[in-house]
């Protein structure tokens, strides 16, 4: 149990920032107009298609944890990506390349899907480089389109599965953070994964049980204001498809909460923080490992990463 030591100076700030923060951490959205969430699951395969990941979706426990915000999540069916080397996904490059590389649908990405708009991408590997010498369970981008999930995550809960790692990661997709709007708190969704209160059973999500898995005020109201939540179910995408980005993104440092740097205003290179939820001791050191031998990449793919590391050289 976590003793809190209130100062008044907590409770001034407190008070002055009620009308956008909750004081008291947990959230209700009972009056509240239901927004909806869409969700392209995309698995990862060899490129024979023999060998997959799982689909872990944990679909029902997602769903009920987005309740409390009003938010409604859609999994639509899912896609497949033959692709060897992207059954390990070994470094942040590497995940740029699948959320943000080649044109609509590229990757298995829903067409309709862009950076900011829905249906939201969500590959499912084998497995995830390791952070800071943990196994990374998932990786998503902070209110930006793309997550990625490890199936490791159904070895927790004598085989049950971390019912919460998809939902989890859906709210950094929506701007959330494991520190901002009120997480931090061992029973809140958005606390890191080796800090946080992980259901075993849909019966301990909030509202019920234990009530786990909780959002507070501030999160749902910023969570609701997302590009890739919508008001009209009818409505799968945003914006359309887009064209194919002149760089990939220069990825903020993978710190569980890394803050993007401030650009320059003569490079085009944008910056994009990554949220990474580490869980337990992986067997290889930490930070990014070689990308393995796999299929060719295509030539605007070859292209886009050129860019992106002549970028880098310059500003090194």
């Amino acid at each position: 149990m976590v003793t809190a030591s209130f100062k008044p100076q907590f409770l001034l700030v407190c008070g002055l920032s009620a009308a956008l923060v909750s004081c008291t951490g947990e959230g209700s959205s009972s009056n509240l107009p239901t927004r909806f969430v869409s969700i392209q699951p995309i698995q990862v395969c060899d490129d024979l298609g023999f060998f997959c990941a799982d689909l872990a979706l944990f679909e029902a426990a997602t769903r009920k944890i987005w309740a409390q915000a009003s938010i409604d999540v859609s999994f639509l069916a899912p896609n497949r990506l033959n692709a060897s080397r992207f059954l390990t996904i070994d470094n942040q490059d590497e995940f740029a390349e699948l959320s943000f590389a080649g044109g609509a649908g590229a990757f298995g990405r829903n067409p309709l899907s862009t950076r900011t708009s829905g249906p939201i991408n969500m590959w499912f590997v084998k497995n995830i480089f390791a952070f800071e010498g943990l196994e990374t369970l998932g990786l998503a981008w902070i209110d930006q389109n793309g997550v990625v999930i490890s199936d490791k995550i159904q070895d927790f809960n004598n085989g049950i599965g971390r019912l919460d790692t998809v939902a989890h990661e859906l709210g950094h997709n929506l701007g959330l953070t494991h520190q901002g709007f009120g997480s931090g708190g061992a029973n809140n969704l958005m606390t890191e994964g080796f800090a946080r209160n992980v259901p075993s059973t849909l019966d301990d999500i909030t509202p019920d049980g234990a009530r786990l898995d909780r959002l507070t005020n501030a999160q749902i109201d910023f969570a609701r204001a997302s590009t890739l939540t919508r008001a009209n179910p009818s409505l799968i995408g945003g914006g359309g498809p887009v064209g194919v980005p002149t760089t990939l993104p220069l990825l903020a440092d993978a710190s569980p909460d890394a803050v993007p740097a401030v650009l320059e205003e003569t490079t085009s290179v944008a910056y994009l923080a990554l949220q990474p939820e580490a869980a337990f001791a992986a067997d290889h050191p930490p930070g990014p490992q070689p990308i393995p031998n796999g299929p060719a990449m295509s030539l605007i793919t070859a292209g886009l990463l050129a860019g992106y590391l002549g970028c880098q050289r310059q500003r090194a």
